[in-house]
């Protein structure tokens, strides 16, 4: 089938079943994987659907939509209950009977009671397929997932919405497949990050030094950064450092913290925190990087004043004098984590996140962050905007940037720096 451009390959369309995605009590984030992953080897997706479990939904959907495109992935409804409904509504938009597969009640019934749980009666539907399809094996769960065509050559495969099964049974099942597909192959072009940048200006930079037709992305990941993809073959890495500094964070459509990972254990550091406002989402985003454990040795939560003086040591006359939000506490409590720590860089920040606890003179989003080096002492005072979620998320967003710049031994822009 056809691309969106005209170009022979492989079309994909998305499904993500379940009302607690439409109702938005959790995120679809298993379109967005796919995407990146067709994309990476040279496929289109060509949409993403959102349907509740209300009977009919998926089949209705199946019944308009294939045909447009060569696959569709449906992630969710394959549960042992009575919502769960992606084999029944499979089967009955391509008129298929379901068929039970002893062998698949076999594995479910064993992997239940080598976690201690006897299986029912309704864990038994999780072993019907419709007539004729595959049947994708779960090592992570008790739900198997399927593949089967339908009349208008369309390929359906069914996979767990289980965060971890779905990207399990995604690299064992359909990465094969993909590795199959004719004439596709893994395609990837160089992916800039920046933080601190209008899209605007980007999106102009960036079109004066692509080649006129060929097609480049551009789009914002979380708050700041963004991502440029770059069709194969062109690279604009160095031009882009040269221009841009410290707003280029890195390569590879990675977060912030990803890359500060990566490029302190490339340079040797360490880093520690010393929070307040965020009180630890700092050193959450950290530990989620694999490798973490090599460049962040201890990280301090100080959400009190009494904290700040009993954990790190901070003078109790500074925090009487200047208030837990101000210069001088903010950077006592940088050196102090980096003096226990004995790392190489320490980040501190204290704030008034709201919705309370604002003054005129320091009213809410008012945020203090520091950085102590063993050399200097840099620190900045920002005025953020938003919810109590919004100013901490911004607040942690902040100090991992000024981290990364520190270990880049690049200047974060508008900070004051001081003799340690």
């Amino acid at each position: 089938m056809k691309s969106p451009d005209g170009r022979p390959g492989l079309t994909v369309g998305v499904i993500a079943v379940g009302d607690e995605i439409l109702e938005g009590r959790i995120l679809d984030a298993h379109s967005r994987f796919v995407s990146e992953e067709i994309q990476r080897w040279g496929g289109h997706v060509r949409w993403h659907f959102s349907l509740g479990d209300s009977p009919g939904e998926l089949a209705g959907a199946l019944t308009l939509l294939q045909g447009q495109v060569d696959w569709i992935l449906v992630t969710g409804g394959l549960g042992p209950t009575a919502d769960d409904r992606t084999r029944e509504e499979v089967a009955s938009a391509f008129q298929l009977d379901l068929i039970e597969n002893e062998a698949a009640w076999q594995e479910i019934q064993r992997r239940l009671r080598s976690r201690g749980f006897e299986p029912t009666e309704n864990n038994r539907k999780q072993a019907f397929f419709p007539q004729g399809a595959k049947m994708l094996t779960n090592s992570h769960g008790s739900a198997p997932g399927f593949s089967v065509t339908g009349p208008d050559q369309t390929r359906v495969f069914a996979l767990p919405g289980v965060p971890h099964e779905f990207r399990a049974m995604f690299e064992k099942h359909i990465v094969g497949e993909l590795e199959a597909f004719e004439g596709l192959s893994p395609v990837q072009g160089e992916i800039l990050d920046f933080v601190g940048v209008p899209e605007s200006q980007l999106d102009e930079w960036v079109c004066a030094r692509v080649p006129e037709g060929q097609l480049y992305q551009i789009c914002v990941r979380g708050w700041g950064q963004i991502e440029v993809r770059l069709p194969a073959g062109v690279s604009l890495h160095d031009e882009a450092a040269r221009a841009y500094g410290a707003s280029l964070i890195g390569t590879g459509g990675l977060p912030v913290e990803e890359h500060l990972v990566q490029q302190a254990l490339s340079a040797g550091l360490s880093v520690t925190t010393a929070e307040s406002c965020t009180g630890g989402m700092i050193s959450s985003r950290l530990v989620n990087v694999p490798g973490s454990s090599r460049i962040f040795p201890c990280s301090w939560v100080c959400y009190s004043n009494s904290s700040k003086t009993r954990e790190l040591g901070v003078d109790p006359q500074l925090i009487e004098k200047h208030g837990a939000v101000s210069q001088s506490v903010v950077e006592q409590m940088a050196l102090k984590a980096l003096e226990k720590s004995s790392a190489d860089l320490a980040i501190s920040v204290s704030g008034v996140a709201g919705p309370g606890g604002g003054t005129e003179i320091k009213p809410v989003g008012t945020v203090w962050l520091a950085l102590a080096t063993g050399r200097e002492i840099r620190s900045h005072c920002y005025q953020l905007h938003g919810d109590r979620e919004r100013i901490r998320s911004l607040t942690t967003n902040l100090a991992l940037l000024s981290l990364l710049a520190a270990v880049r031994n690049l200047e974060v822009p508008g900070w004051s720096a001081n003799p340690s």
